[in-house]
């Protein structure tokens, strides 16, 4: 278990718009700071981080909580390894043992192990590089010779992979990680698909190939990219890593973690190709530059740039195979809400020996004058010289027409297709219709995607295990009607630990707070909430206000039980501006004015929620009642429970008939 004080030491060092700050570009906004969702395709800047209180909370998708739980679902990590991700990053000690695997899921235990493995891998090609022979007198001077200094090396973390089957395989089973670890971590694989994962039927993923790391954005090693420099050899020139439990192509991009902060100060990205294009670019100063890691660009890499600039110039080379992928990736971009334009380099040229024989200055200046929008490229390659001829005019107004049709937003739309028309000579309603023709086919294909999907998913749900009815929480020797458990969601209770979480220091009367009024409530009247989920946060937050004789919402945006809904109750998306008193001299009412009054309402429907129970499992027993003393007592029940009831909904001012 790890200790209270290293959770708070974490807390009190992270500050929560830094942390989230690695994930997603925030601008202030008042006393908070806004920006997109990571949890959602967010368009609007749904999501709200609060410093003074060290929550976010999405009002779009509903995520919320604190920064452990931030990461948690942005990494897809335990509460455990949320601990120990920012422990690291803060450079805060976890001993040994703290953190008792037992606690993590199995999924979890595996990623852990996963990141392990890759870690130690980065370290050990590095080292390789720098240290070895091979490296020393080979794979240096290769790189020496491309233009890549030792800081960039030392940036990027390029290492160099072993020169027989097993090297790495031999030094991650010295070191302790396991041919499954190593196997799951995608860094060996099978020498025959029939055997198993044994180390006699494993061989290592990279041999003789120089390997860049592939960081998420928060920079943690998920994979590797290698190239290799022999030029007798059939091997692809590239190799890339598989996809593993921590490592999906489609959602990462090669350089983030080290570009991110260049392209938040210049609202610019620059997409190339490949791992030297951005090497050799961010030496020579052009920072704000990512690749896709050797996958088509996908709609999930289009929202992690959307994140940092809404501005993406990508450059590609002028060949044939740079020209079909920069149309490939355009209406992904678009469909992104992306501000897309294009540098095409020439045919024998990319952007790494562009920038590598002209320098910066000259490079910059090539993409500022041949950078142009999707109307243009596609014009320029479709037309070329036959910007006369009909029916090229056609087929470029029918690929430009495509793309406009990707465009979420339609005063874009109309204004691409303004200059379409202008452009082409074609009519606009004609590029209209032929717009709304490809917008159709969008929505009936996503359609057709929405439908698949949940088809998965049902038939996921059918082949899953049923649930879990069996267990009965242990609550103490206070008496629960059987009834009540039932309940599995109880909106009262959830109204009460709302009230709880917003109001529970302040003054209720000259003798206690609003906290211990309502548990000294809860336990008098023995109506000690009981519902599966709430039951134990309630528990917990009475033991914690014995023991510390405070209770307030930094406990609760703390806990790990209910960070969530503490950022959903203490996030005010609209709050009063002191102007509207100012300016009209009307005072507008919120619930802070009138708390007392709402936390004896809402005891009083856990209460009546209560009662309503007790009476129906009354009702039961008069029906089963046998003898005349056992109906005498079970109408004497009823009747009290009837004047209880009374009392509690004349206070609420509720009609009973």
């Amino acid at each position: 278990m790890i200790p209270q004080a290293i959770i708070d030491k974490i807390f009190d060092t992270a500050p929560i718009e830094e942390v989230v700050g690695e994930y997603v570009s925030l601008k202030r906004a008042g006393a908070n700071y806004k920006g997109l969702c990571p949890f959602h395709d967010d368009k609007n800047a749904s999501m709200s981080v609060s410093p003074s209180k060290g929550i976010f909370k999405c009002f779009s998708c509903g995520q919320g909580g604190n920064i452990f739980q931030f990461i948690m679902e942005h990494e897809g990590v335990s509460y455990p390894l949320a601990i120990k991700h920012l422990a690291d990053k803060y450079n805060i000690p976890i001993e040994e043992g703290q953190i008792d695997v037992n606690e993590l899921k199995e999924e979890a235990r595996v990623k852990e192990g996963v990141y392990a493995c890759l870690e130690f891998a980065r370290k050990h090609f590095y080292e390789r590089l720098n240290e070895s022979q091979d490296g020393k007198v080979i794979y240096k001077p290769y790189l020496n010779e491309r233009g890549i200094n030792q800081q960039t090396i030392d940036k990027f973390s390029i290492g160099l992979s072993g020169t027989h089957k097993s090297h790495l395989l031999d030094e991650g089973l010295k070191n302790g990680y396991g041919a499954q670890q190593l196997f799951d971590a995608g860094l060996v694989k099978k020498i025959s698909d029939d055997g198993g994962v044994i180390e006699s039927n494993l061989r290592d993923t990279f041999i003789e190939r120089i390997v860049f790391p592939i960081f998420n954005v928060s920079g943690k090693v998920l994979g590797f990219g290698g190239r290799i420099i022999k030029k007798d050899t059939k091997a692809p020139k590239y190799l890339n890593s598989p996809e593993t439990v921590v490592y999906e192509k489609r959602k990462e991009l090669y350089g983030l973690s080290v570009a991110k902060n260049d392209i938040r100060i210049k609202d610019q990205v620059f997409l190339v190709e490949g791992y030297m294009d951005v090497v050799s670019l961010n030496q020579s100063g052009v920072e704000n530059v990512v690749a896709a890691s050797g996958t088509a660009f996908t709609e999930e890499q289009a929202r992690l740039i959307k994140r940092f600039s809404h501005n993406i110039t990508m450059l590609f080379d002028g060949d044939v195979a740079g020209v079909n992928a920069s149309l490939k990736h355009i209406s992904t971009l678009l469909a992104a809400d992306l501000n897309v334009r294009v540098a095409l380099f020439p045919a024998d040229e990319d952007p790494d020996s562009f920038i590598q024989k002209r320098g910066t200055a000259e490079f910059q200046g090539y993409v500022a004058e041949k950078a142009q929008n999707f109307i243009e490229l596609i014009a320029e390659i479709k037309l070329g010289d036959n910007k006369h001829d009909p029916i090229k005019k056609a087929e470029a107004a029918r690929s430009v027409a495509e793309n406009i049709a990707a465009l979420p937003d339609p005063l874009k739309r109309a204004a691409f297709i303004n200059e379409a028309a202008a452009l082409f000579e074609i009519p606009e309603r004609i590029l209209v219709d032929e717009v709304n023709k490809f917008k159709l086919d969008n929505r009936r294909q996503k359609d057709r995607e929405v439908r698949r999907e949940a088809r998965v998913e049902e038939q996921h749900r059918n082949d899953g295990p049923p649930p879990d009815f069996d267990y009965v929480p242990d609550y103490g020797e206070m008496h629960t009607p059987p009834a009540l458990l039932e309940d599995k969601k109880n909106y009262q209770e959830e109204e009460l630990l709302k009230t709880l979480i917003l109001y529970a220091d302040k003054e209720f009367d000259e003798e206690q707070t609003v906290a211990q009024f309502i548990f000294k409530e809860l336990e008098e009247d023995e109506i000690w909430p009981v519902s599966e989920d709430l039951a134990p946060i309630f528990k917990e937050a009475h033991a914690y206000l014995e023991e510390h004789k405070v209770l307030n919402e930094l406990y609760f945006i703390r806990n790990a039980t209910t960070s969530k809904v503490a950022a959903e109750v203490l996030s005010m998306r609209y709050t009063i501006s002191p102007g509207w008193f100012d300016n009209f001299e009307k005072v507008v009412k919120t619930d802070e004015d009138g708390y007392k009054h709402q936390v004896v309402q809402n005891l009083n429907y856990v209460k009546l929620k209560h009662i309503e129970i007790l009476m129906l499992e009354n009702q039961e027993s008069l029906k089963e009642a046998e003898t005349e003393e056992d109906i005498k007592i079970s109408l004497e029940v009823q009747a009290n429970l009837q004047e209880f009831r009374k009392k509690i909904t004349d206070q609420l001012g509720n009609v009973i008939r």
